[in-house]
């Protein structure tokens, strides 16, 4: 739905309800009604009496509307669960015209300016950015992007873990393997994690490794490590940023800020320790340990040695981020299993500093993936599996007749793998575990990414053919799109504002997935029945085409959004 109409209903109706998101409210319904284009606005709020609810019907349903943009307004009483709402039923013309006149950026920003943090992927460089990054990197990639489309001051975030006892495991196992720089700084990521796990094996037998480790961490932490020690490990997080990098490019994933989880060691964090304690939140356990109470749990923060725990350091870490950016809300994009390690850092942050309302923390939660593999096995690296998405589509290509790029190609094959897989992650539910299946990942047919890169190329290859057809200065005319596919595929569009709203509300892409695969059926279905070149009536032409032109639009932001590059050709 255009800006405009949504605009000038929505400025009408916020004269009588204080409610910044009624842009967004306003709905396309599923079904048309009679065929005629819709909108309609839920009176929505559980503390909201019976009284207030009609009072507020009556009142938006008695505003005067811009008659050259509204037909009709008919309020519609609620009974049990389903709400009260203002159904305004639209011109057709203007409709239909500024449906097709929107432009790809044309959706309104947010202009309250709040500030969103979203802290995604953060591997650790001690150990391999396998699958289980995969969900918090994409995951957290699209709910980001999702805010900024919509307005929104955004950080993107990547926190690597390159602190605690893995460290001194990991320069143990260096020293083990004699693995030199050159090796190091060529395969950062398989080089280092093969030395921490050598250096864990060897521990297994030999109990000296194991004191090795704490004793080098022990010296990093409290700065008494030797200049040498310092400058391998600073290298060790260069290599290891320039590699995931590559990784991230495939993905469709950049980030504002990288930050270490060093840059809160012991030494940095004596202030929150001391915080704690005029709080009387840190409490002394017998062993020497000293813990934080919460929801009845003792959770400690303090090791019987005086080093500081995972816990401390994000302590630490969300009190500067607040510093640094006053955020509206922070994001954390972590597994369901990280549950009670967030309400322990949320709680006794928020009661450390009362500014930090805990309804500005959030923990976006997700589930497991099972089952993804690469034909050599179980898949550890991130690197192969993308690689493993790559080879299996390029097969697919060279098997198919309709490719029309070269099938030696890696970047087609790259790109459609990887859509392929970040679709088949998006389109569950966050919170739900599933089961990964090649097949079904890579299929043309049924709710895959690789369809929305075909329909996407199809839609491509229509304008190009037909570039000598003028779109510009159209007069339009609803009965040039009366056809049922034509209507479907006006109602799609129409719906787009509203499902980024309800992604970023539900902080759930597969709304976004789905409405895409929604509009990517509705355009298929159309370019079957709404041909182009054998349409004798010129004006039917334009029509179709700028209704063409509009979809390929909104499916290329889309995916974008998604963190996928649209093909023209595939």
């Amino acid at each position: 739905m255009s800006y405009l109409i949504r605009k000038a209903i929505s400025d009408k109706i916020t004269q009588i309800v204080r409610n910044s998101n009624v842009y967004y409210e306003l709905e396309a319904p599923l079904k048309r009604s009679n065929c005629k284009p819709v909108l309609q606005w839920s009176i929505k709020g559980s503390n909201t009496s019976e009284e207030e609810v009609f009072k507020v019907l009556k009142a938006v349903s008695s505003l005067k509307y811009d008659p050259d943009l509204v037909q009709e307004i008919r309020p519609i009483e609620g009974s049990g669960k389903t709400p009260s709402k203002v159904e305004f039923h639209l011109r057709e013309e203007t409709y239909v015209k500024s449906l097709l006149s929107q432009s790809e950026k044309e959706i309104p920003v947010e202009r309250r300016h709040q500030h969103m943090v979203f802290e995604y992927s953060s591997p650790n460089i001690a150990k391999p950015f396998h699958v289980g990054h995969l969900r918090s990197t994409i995951i957290g990639n699209v709910l980001a992007n999702i805010h900024q489309q919509l307005g929104y001051q955004v950080s993107k975030m990547n926190y690597l873990g390159d602190w605690g006892t893995q460290f001194g495991l990991l320069q143990v196992g260096v020293e083990l393997l004699q693995a030199t720089d050159e090796q190091i700084q060529n395969a950062p990521i398989e080089t280092l994690y093969k030395a921490y796990v050598t250096a864990n094996k060897e521990a297994i037998d030999d109990p000296s490794i194991a004191d090795k480790a704490r004793e080098y961490f022990r010296q990093l932490e409290s700065g008494n490590q030797s200049p040498e020690v310092i400058k391998q490990w600073q290298k060790y997080r260069e290599y290891t940023i320039n590699e995931l990098q590559t990784v991230y490019q495939r993905l469709g994933v950049s980030f504002d800020i990288y930050d270490w989880e060093s840059l809160y060691s012991q030494k940095h964090i004596t202030a929150v320790l001391q915080a704690l304690e005029l709080k009387n939140l840190l409490l002394p356990e017998k062993d020497g340990r000293k813990v934080v109470e919460v929801d009845n749990r003792r959770v400690p923060v303090i090791k019987s040695d005086g080093s500081t725990l995972y816990l401390t350091r994000d302590i630490a870490a969300l009190l500067d981020r607040w510093q640094r950016f006053k955020f509206e809300q922070i994001f954390y994009i972590v597994e369901n299993g990280q549950t009670d390690h967030f309400k322990a850092l949320f709680q006794t942050t928020s009661r450390l500093k009362e500014e930090i309302d805990i309804s500005k923390l959030r923990h976006v939660k997700f589930g497991r993936i099972h089952g993804m593999s690469t034909r050599r096995g179980q898949a550890v690296f991130l690197r192969d599996l993308l690689d493993e998405a790559r080879d299996r589509m390029q097969e697919k290509q060279a098997q198919s007749p309709t490719t029309k790029v070269d099938v030696d190609s890696n970047e087609v094959a790259d790109i459609l793998g990887v859509s392929a897989v970040i679709i088949n992650d998006l389109k569950q539910r966050r919170q739900r575990d599933y089961e990964f299946s090649w097949d079904k990942a890579l299929q043309m047919n049924g709710d895959t990414g690789v369809k929305l890169q075909y329909t996407h190329c199809r839609l491509y290859s229509l304008l190009e053919q037909n570039e000598n057809i003028d779109l510009n200065n159209i007069n339009t005319d609803p009965n040039c799109l009366k056809e049922p596919e034509a209507l479907d595929v006006l109602n799609e569009i129409a719906k787009y504002p509203q499902i980024l709203w309800q992604t970023k509300e539900q902080l759930e892409a597969c709304i976004l997935v789905n409405y895409l695969f929604g509009l990517s059926n509705s355009t298929s279905r159309a370019l079957k029945k709404l041909p182009i070149k054998t349409e004798i009536d010129s004006r039917k032409q334009q029509h179709r085409l700028l209704l063409f032109k509009t979809a390929k639009g909104i499916l290329k932001q889309g995916m974008e959004l998604l963190g996928l590059k649209p093909l023209n050709q595939m």
